[in-house]
């Protein structure tokens, strides 16, 4: 029998932290978004905002810059308050955002 990944993002998991020689470390699993309306840059802290991530969003962080990372809108993202349509983002848009407004998807394996 396969086994099964699941999320939950129901709980709060603070963000992994890494040494400087490591880098760090994401999650597999992806980020929600919390808060509405929060922009993604094309650079960390400034840049063109190219549009509007929106609560229940979720995003694949790749890379970070302080307080802010690079991530990818998932393909299966889905909103409680808005839609990529709604914002102009289509799936799979990369860009910078803000970590504060974010929260790690809980990773489950069920055998």
């Amino acid at each position: 029998m396969a086994a099964t990944a699941l999320f939950v993002s129901t709980a709060w998991v603070p963000h992994a932290s890494a040494s400087a020689a490591s880098g760090p470390r994401f999650s597999p699993c992806g980020y929600q978004v919390t808060g509405d309306g929060v922009r993604l840059h094309t650079k960390p802290g400034i840049g063109t905002v190219l549009g509007l991530l929106h609560r229940g969003d979720t995003v694949y962080a790749d890379k970070a810059c302080g307080s802010w990372w690079r991530g990818r809108l998932a393909y299966d993202s889905g909103s409680d308050f808005g839609t990529r349509e709604t914002s102009g983002l289509p799936a799979g848009s990369v860009g910078w955002m803000a970590k504060r407004y974010t929260r790690a998807h809980i990773c489950l394996q069920i055998d």
